[in-house]
């Protein structure tokens, strides 16, 4: 799902894979620590909509918040976002099917926009982003506390 025009977007369209490609350690370390403790699920990632500036670059500090849903508690989150039945029908075969080892399912909701991306046959796994995060602990841990 593509969301609307918005500021979020700026003057240069969609700023989603740039957001995923700055934040991908600390997403894949919540998808693998959550797939260890929980099993299958989805990473959702809440982004701060109260930020101002218009366009999102390698160098914007743009606060979110992360965390890990496990499968059978995916369709009770989606439905009290109001997401389209035939969207939230849609996800559970991928649930059912991605590869933990290699990929992860990810919820970015930036309100009142939600979109849905896998990411798939990632070149750094959900393991080594683990990894690299427990190693460098000190300069993640501020945007892993709740």
């Amino acid at each position: 799902m593509r969301p609307s025009n918005s500021v979020w977007q700026g003057n240069f369209g969609y700023w989603q894979n740039s957001f995923i490609h700055n934040n991908l350690l600390v997403i894949g370390y919540t998808g693998w620590k959550g797939f260890q403790s929980f099993g299958r699920g989805i990473v959702i990632c809440d982004v701060d909509t109260k930020v101002t500036q218009s366009t999102i670059t390698n160098f914007d500090t743009v606060p979110f918040t992360l965390q890990f849903l496990p499968c059978d508690l995916i369709g009770f989150y989606l439905r009290s976002q109001s997401l389209n039945s035939s969207i939230i029908s849609s996800i559970f075969p991928a649930v059912a099917t991605y590869n933990p080892h290699q990929d992860i399912l990810l919820v970015l909701r930036v309100e009142p926009q939600i979109e849905v991306t896998f990411l798939h046959q990632l070149k750094i796994t959900p393991s080594d982003c683990y990894e690299q995060v427990c190693k460098r602990w000190s300069e993640f841990e501020p945007s892993l506390m709740p």
